[in-house]
């Protein structure tokens, strides 16, 4: 089995291992493929397989760039309703101050009252 070679020895290669190995090398790169009728139609529901799981995938990558279009755009007008929400809610609280209530009343002759409140009691039997 294993011994040692001599110089005046040469390796012996097993030729039918590399031979096979050369012809499909050649063939793969020659593109030549000899593919029988039978052959190729025992093949054609796997092809038709992988085409059916092409066209699902291209489906579900479109499918989710539409979905995070929509997600970015309801977060757009998420951002801008806040920001209008805000800028309503400082506006209201600065109106319902009493000096600009007071302002906004002047024009209708209805002045601030300078006397506090009284309290009325009414004494019962």
């Amino acid at each position: 089995m294993n011994r040692i070679i001599t110089d005046n020895e040469e390796p012996k290669i097993e030729k039918a291992d590399t031979s096979k190995l050369s012809d499909t090398v050649k063939k793969v790169a020659d593109f030549d493929f000899n593919i029988s009728r039978e052959m190729l139609l025992k093949q054609l529901p796997f092809a038709l397989f992988i085409c059916f799981l092409l066209v699902l995938l291209i489906w579900n990558g479109h499918t989710t760039e539409k979905l995070i279009r929509s997600i970015d755009k309801v977060n757009k007008e998420n951002k801008e309703l806040r920001s209008e929400y805000t800028s309503i809610m400082s506006e209201m609280m600065n109106q319902s101050r009493q000096s600009s209530i007071a302002k906004r009343l002047e024009h209708l002759g209805i002045k601030e009252s300078k006397n506090p409140p009284q309290k009325i009691t009414i004494n019962g039997n």
